[in-house]
């Protein structure tokens, strides 16, 4: 039997809307089932947790203060030498040569006498002379005077006596060439004496100019001189420092001098400043001397100390009573310290009196026995809860 037209129509017509009912119904099914399937988490209250912090238990102790500071050895005393007077040199000590030492009072250089020789017994002759005269005018104003006395005697008038008369002027005259005379045999011998070029002191010759043979005129250089005695070595301190240093020729601050390339060390001590600050560093100039630098005398067998060498100073400066040694990174922002007080943070201030390299020294503000926190807090904040870790350093 066939369907009508219309009766396909209505088949299409449900078959369009059944369809489409039929297959929302079996999601929401497929929906509803593995929605009742799934894993259900349950939330926890949220925990507290306290931060656990390591700590040091500080105490006081004696500091006393070092400077560490960079210079240069220089000469305590250097002077060049030059001749007084001309000559040709005939001699030479051994050790007049660069960076012999030359004890005090040797014969360093001598220059030919013969001229000077002469000149000292030209120089007698002409003294013998004048003394002679002097003598010869003496005995003429003797004449003289018995003259006048015999011109009285015979002579019904009186007679004055004049300074002429008795050949004062002539006999003050005899006496300045004697003076003059002397004069002259004491600046030849003088002259002589300067032939013979000694040493001022104990001294390292640094240059030298001449040698045997050569010629060398009045006021020409022989050599540069540096005595040995003490050697200087002059620093650069920072200004906020040196009010911590002792100044004195006797009882300056103790410093330990160590050379930057041969690792050779000295004692010395503060004796001056130099009175100025560095144009480009502006830090201060400080000057410690060091006694027998050469190891010549008392500190016989030390290593030589060398001039213009490059140092490292630890000076000793100023000591502090009761101070806390802390390493610096424990100090926070405005000069404070975390402080572990029975199981809360408190947050104290305290006052660094020094500060050297990587540690700082605190004065006030902290009592022995204090736990000062060394672990980072992220949010410090005053009476906060702490836990000390279970390996607590004391």
């Amino acid at each position: 039997m066939r369907q009508t037209a219309s009766q396909r129509s209505l088949g299409v017509t449900l078959l369009k809307i059944i369809l489409p009912v039929c297959l929302i119904a079996l999601g929401g099914a497929g929906f509803w089932y593995y929605k009742s399937k799934a894993v259900k988490f349950k939330r926890k209250p949220a925990v507290k947790t306290v931060p656990v912090v390591d700590v040091i238990k500080v105490n006081s102790d004696r500091f006393i203060a070092q400077i560490r500071a960079m210079g240069t050895v220089r000469p305590d005393r250097e002077v060049v030498i030059k001749s007084q007077v001309a000559g040709t040199v005939i001699q030479v000590a051994p050790e007049f040569v660069q960076g012999g030492l030359i004890p005090e009072g040797q014969t360093m250089v001598r220059i030919d006498p013969a001229d000077y020789e002469l000149a000292v017994n030209k120089a007698q002759n002409a003294l013998a002379r004048a003394q002679a005269d002097f003598e010869i005018e003496k005995g003429q104003q003797q004449i003289a005077r018995e003259e006048l006395k015999l011109m009285a005697e015979m002579s019904p008038n009186e007679i004055r006596e004049t300074g002429l008369v008795l050949r004062k002027p002539q006999l003050e005259k005899a006496r300045a060439v004697v003076a003059s005379a002397e004069s002259d045999l004491e600046a030849a011998r003088l002259d002589l004496e300067r032939t013979r070029i000694l040493a001022p002191f104990h001294a390292l010759v640094r240059s030298k100019a001449v040698d045997a043979g050569a010629m060398t005129a009045a006021q020409g250089t022989l050599a540069t001189l540096v005595d040995v005695t003490c050697y200087q070595v002059e620093v650069q301190v920072p200004l906020d420092r040196l009010d911590r240093i002792r100044v004195h020729d006797t009882q300056g601050s103790p410093a330990r001098i160590r050379s930057l390339y041969a690792g050779r060390a000295w004692q010395g001590r503060v004796v001056r400043t130099t009175g100025a600050v560095t144009e480009q560093s502006r830090m201060a100039g400080v000057i410690i001397r060091v006694d027998d630098p050469l190891g010549l005398g008392p500190a016989e067998g030390r290593p030589a100390m060398l001039l213009d060498d490059h140092v490292e100073a630890v000076i000793e400066g100023q000591a502090f009573d009761n101070v806390f040694s802390l390493p610096r990174n424990l100090v926070q922002e405005n000069s404070s310290l975390w402080i572990y007080n029975d199981g809360r943070l408190e947050i104290r201030k305290v006052a660094p009196v020094w500060i050297e390299n990587d540690r700082v020294f605190i004065q006030s503000g902290l009592s022995p026995g204090d736990l000062v926190i060394q672990s980072d807090l992220s949010a410090p904040v005053p009476g906060m809860a702490l836990t000390l870790a279970s390996q607590e350093r004391r």
